[in-house]
């Protein structure tokens, strides 16, 4: 019962620290999201999609036309001084609503863009995070090494005082395990500095200060690999979404070319504004002013540029088709690529803990053995530098592990805050 209970509570902390970390490192994709100069781009870009989109679809202006007779014009009943005629043109039926949702189609275009690189961004971020506790386990693994030396340094230095052990109570092996101690705090060294250019980088991401503080848990905890539908990836991918978006696009370009094809009709009215004759031929109209609607039809015989529009826009949808079916193939290969590389990764996980566990071991029975002179300082160096080979490795292999899993929720689109960010 007791070994239940404390299955229990460490199944529970392992589940809260990974809860943690996952918290964590959301908190910190949201705010790169919200933050990036690259992704606000992309999201003002499909604001200003969206602002022409409000103003498409629309009548042109119509047209006011006056004339001015610096002399005036004689007539049998009166003198024309001026005219004014106002028309308004009215392009095919359809012709604006299929210029309205042309430029809707593109807004949604240029949102899925948004969405696609706030999701490559949040991938980033995970990539980042993984690889400095990778780095941090790595400074914690060599920290455990310089430990290991300084207590055989403590026996070889004992030995020396002492001389119990003979001749192998060597100085040399002391200045042997100072040279490899030199040797471990200038490989940490580098690894702090490693450490610390990928936390101010982490920083940048988000678009603060490089050297913000960051929370970082202690150790890298694998993450379970998502279960996902298929069908689930195409359906939320951003990419095929944005392609789908460009081909109603043009769609709607074609249905506009067809339109602007057609005969436009124009509607108008002219006021002509006459004065007063001395002999007019009919007094009761002398002077007066007219009013004459108007009606205008365009007649489009210059076909060329409507054909190459339409052929255009036609051409753009097959290419936007041909995108999509090879984005499909480009998901389904890194989704079978994913799962494989996911069951290399593990098998090398299961080699290298073996290893670690066995050469642990090794090493605390080298170091009884060295004290009772049964192993030499050698054994225990290169003993000791596979350990840490291997250390490093492991380490390296569960960032590696982790960044797959995160492969996998971005194509799912785990990390999408497009929703958040647009203002409704």
């Amino acid at each position: 019962m007791k070994r239940f209970i404390l299955y229990m509570v460490i199944s529970i902390c392992a589940t809260a620290s990974v809860m943690a970390q996952d918290d964590s490192l959301a908190t910190y994709i949201e705010a790169a999201v919200r933050n990036n100069p690259a992704v606000l781009s992309a999201y003002q870009a499909y604001q200003a999609k969206v602002t022409g989109a409000c103003g498409a679809g629309t009548l042109n202006d119509p047209e006011l036309s006056v004339g001015i007779f610096p002399k005036s014009m004689q007539h049998v009943n009166g003198k024309q001084l001026a005219t004014f005629s106002v028309m308004q043109m009215f392009p095919w039926f359809g012709t604006l609503k299929a210029g309205r949702q042309q430029m809707e189609y593109q807004a949604e275009a240029a949102y899925q863009k948004f969405r696609a690189d706030g999701i490559a961004l949040a991938f980033d971020m995970q990539k980042q995070w993984y690889q400095m506790l990778s780095t941090q386990e790595q400074i914690k693994a060599i920290d455990s090494k310089i430990k290991l030396l300084k207590d055989i340094k403590k026996v070889a230095v004992y030995q020396y005082k002492t001389l119990s052990m003979g001749k192998n109570s060597r100085m040399s092996d002391q200045l042997r395990l100072e040279a490899e101690e030199a040797r471990l705090q200038e490989q940490k060294a580098s690894l702090q500095d490693r450490l610390q250019l990928q936390r101010q980088q982490f920083n940048l991401t988000m678009h603060r200060d490089a050297n913000s503080d960051l929370f970082l848990p202690d150790t890298i905890v694998l993450k379970a690999m998502p279960v996902i539908d298929w069908n689930s990836i195409e359906s939320k991918d951003p990419t095929i979404a944005q392609l789908e978006a460009q081909g109603k696009a043009y769609d709607a370009q074609d249905l506009h070319a067809r339109g602007m094809g057609k005969p436009m009709i124009g509607v108008g009215l002219e006021y002509m504004l006459n004065g007063k004759v001395d002999m007019p031929m009919m007094a009761n109209m002398n002077g007066q002013d007219m009013l004459m609607p108007m009606v205008k039809i365009s007649l489009p015989i210059y076909r060329k540029k409507i054909n190459s529009e339409r052929r255009s826009a036609q051409l753009l949808k097959q290419s936007t088709q041909s995108g999509i079916l090879r984005q499909r193939d480009v998901l389904r290969s890194e989704y079978l690529s994913i799962g494989q590389r996911a069951e290399e990764v593990m098998r090398k996980l299961a080699l290298y803990d073996k290893e670690v566990e066995i050469l642990d071991h090794t090493l605390q029975l080298m170091q009884r053995e060295y004290v009772s002179a049964t192993t030499t300082l050698t054994d225990i160096l290169s003993t000791t530098r596979e350990q840490i080979d291997y250390a490093l490795k492991k380490a390296e292999a569960r960032a590696q592990y982790n960044t797959l899993v995160a492969e996998y929720e971005k194509m799912i689109s785990r990390y999408d805050f497009a929703e958040r960010m647009v203002v409704k």
